[in-house]
């Protein structure tokens, strides 16, 4: 049983009605999930502002409110708590709700432009060897022995946060590995939790929608590691400009990786093919062969990044090589849709950085034309999308832009800001709003030896526009092409 007074602090408390020390069943900010006493966080968003639906929560049951908002005379009876801070505070009860989980797990958060999915994946199947771990991230959050619940955002919300934690740690789990995105950092969601180690996998434009500056969405990154104390681990690219900035602001130990002769895990000779990626890797432990399926250069990153945290985890080099060789390629990130007289890739790629590490990571393990499809999401960084264009005339030989998730906005508009990254001089593309034609006309183009990328949606099935949301998975696409056959 836990009661109202004991979740919340007394120093984020501004105000009280009623009596606080009463009995709450669940802690949540949606009032649609409101159940009987419940206590509601009404949220004040960007949009909406939760306490606009404070009778909806209490028609659900809501026994009190907690808001920045001052106690409402629109409902005097109900226990009214004001707070400095709403999200500190949600973040806050939700933990202690579910008897502070993060503290019994070894936590290990991964933050970064690009990367996180893979790493994450990787790193959860090298624990796994040793010890339960859970995982937490964009497809999912998930733990050995059936657990599988899908994820709407990349950082889930405090409250679903710390319901899955709770739940591992019931299950045996004794690791868990998270992508932490820079918007559940600046919103508090991950405040309560203790990270035992940050992995930091790279750092490139995307997000500006929300963090304004380049600078404030790097900010919003090192604060991550700013929490780690003197008995914890950083884990840094050293082949990204902006790890040595984070390094300057840690008070923790930290080991780097990348291709640099400074990185303390680095590869010696590696070797790039279709077929994936062998290397021989130097590290503080001395040297380990390592074979994976994973595709391209970014990808041995994303690997090191990997065999970093499991070396500070105290995984022998012999465990570390076998796990990599095992691990299965991560569902849209660099999958091979089809392979015959050409290749078909799906990936997530969605930033001009992400699109240049697999146009560049094909380019050397590819002897054909490299055929990209790609649009860029709506109502989301406009900024990235001539950047996108820009790296998509420099790397490819052929472009069609095309659709991603529109949402709000026009879609023509869209690929005409990608079109204007191109350069007068770039002549090789067309354009097609619609996806699915979009990939037939790639598929059509490419001739023995070719490699056609189609990026932007990796693992989503789904496509958003305007005035609904619809079935769309790019795998799908491509199956039933080549089952009719292309042009």
């Amino acid at each position: 049983m836990k009661y109202l007074d004991e979740l919340i602090l007394p120093h984020d408390i501004l105000a009280i009605r009623g009596n606080t020390h009463i009995a709450v069943a669940g802690v949540e900010f949606d009032s649609r999930k409101i159940e009987k006493d419940y206590c509601y966080v009404a949220i004040k968003g960007f949009v909406r502002d939760g306490v606009d639906f404070v009778a909806q929560a209490m028609a659900n049951g809501a026994n009190a409110v907690v808001s920045v908002h001052p106690p409402s005379n629109k409902f005097p009876h109900l226990i009214w708590v004001q707070v400095k801070n709403d999200r500190r505070v949600l973040s806050q009860m939700a933990s202690r709700f579910f008897n502070n989980p993060s503290q019994k797990l070894n936590v290990i958060g991964v933050t970064g432009t690009n990367g996180k999915t893979t790493t994450v994946g990787l790193i959860q199947t090298l624990l796994n060897s040793t010890v339960k771990t859970a995982a937490i991230g964009t497809l999912n959050m998930n733990f050995p022995g059936g657990y599988n619940q899908k994820t709407k955002l990349t950082t889930p919300e405090a409250p679903e946060l710390f319901a899955f934690m709770a739940e591992a740690v019931k299950a045996g789990c004794q690791n868990l590995v998270m992508e932490v995105s820079s918007a559940a950092l600046s919103l508090l969601r991950v405040e309560d939790i203790g990270f035992a180690q940050a992995v930091f996998t790279q750092f490139s434009g995307d997000h500006l929608d929300f963090h304004q500056t380049m600078e404030n969405y790097f900010e919003a990154k090192l604060s991550l590691f700013k929490k780690l104390g003197a008995e914890h681990w950083a884990i840094i690219n050293n082949d990204d400009p902006m790890g040595e900035r984070i390094i300057k602001e840690l008070n923790c130990r930290y080991v780097t990786f990348g291709f640099s002769e400074q990185a303390d895990i680095r590869p010696l000779k590696y070797h790039f093919s279709l077929d994936g990626i062998k290397a021989l890797l130097q590290t503080p432990r001395g040297k380990m062969e390592i074979q994976s399926r994973l595709l391209g250069r970014f990808n041995l990153l994303n690997i090191m990044a990997a065999v970093s945290s499991a070396l500070v985890n105290d995984m022998a080099l012999e465990k570390i090589s076998a796990g990599l060789s095992e691990f299965v390629p991560v569902k849209g990130r660099v999958n091979i849709a089809h392979a015959g007289d050409f290749l078909v890739v799906v990936d997530y790629a969605h930033t001009d950085d992400a699109l240049e590490n697999l146009l560049t990571a094909f380019r050397e393990i590819s002897q054909g034309k490299l055929i990209l499809v790609f649009g860029a999401g709506g109502c989301r960084d406009k900024t990235k999308r001539p950047r996108m264009g820009q790296v998509a005339a420099k790397f490819a030989d052929w472009v069609i832009v095309t659709s991603d998730n529109p949402r709000q906005d026009d879609p023509q508009t869209i690929i005409s800001e990608i079109v204007a990254g191109f350069g007068e001089g770039f002549r090789n593309f067309s354009s097609e709003i619609d996806r699915k034609t979009a990939i037939e006309k790639a598929l059509d183009m490419a001739a023995p030896g070719d490699v056609v990328l189609i990026a932007g949606k990796g693992h989503e099935d789904y496509q958003i526009f305007k005035d609904q949301t619809v079935h769309f998975d790019d795998f799908e696409v491509v199956n039933e092409k080549m089952r009719k056959g292309h042009a």
